[in-house]
């Protein structure tokens, strides 16, 4: 799932039912969407790589 900025609002559409969705970027909280027709819940931000080296933390970008 992509995040695509357009103006206030995130678009993205559900991987589940094909729905396109609009999401104020002040609206996700807790690192997750949900999607307005058919209620499932997605991650809104995915790890930018899988293994770190220790002693970092892991960061998150949008996509």
């Amino acid at each position: 799932m992509q995040l695509m900025p357009q103006g206030d609002h995130y678009v993205w559409y559900c991987e589940w039912c094909d729905t396109r969705n609009m999401t104020l970027w002040i609206k996700i909280e807790k690192n997750q969407l949900c999607c307005a027709a058919c209620q499932k819940k997605f991650p809104a931000f995915e790890e930018t790589r899988s293994s770190r080296p220790s002693g970092r933390t892991s960061s998150y970008h949008l996509l």
